[in-house]
């Protein structure tokens, strides 16, 4: 998995931009608590499970779809 998405009320929670640049490190386990509504598809939970606590680095570019972070390090 390249990118996670950050619905507008994760975003918010976050304080990060839904449409705009932004970065962001969390720990998976809180970005899977985070989605209160329909919870994560099976890709998004395959992925983040695994790793638990431990922290991933999303980011933003302006040109990426709204609330999708690409997954990278610091």
């Amino acid at each position: 998995m390249k990118q996670i998405y950050l619905d507008r009320e994760q975003c918010y929670d976050f304080n990060v931009p839904y449409y705009e640049e932004g970065k962001i490190s969390l720990p998976a386990d809180a970005i899977l608590r985070s989605k209160k509504s329909s919870g994560y598809d099976q890709a998004h939970q395959d992925f983040l499970r695994p790793i638990g606590n431990r922290i991933i680095h999303l980011s933003k570019k302006y040109s990426d779809a709204p609330g999708w972070y690409t997954i990278g390090s610091r």
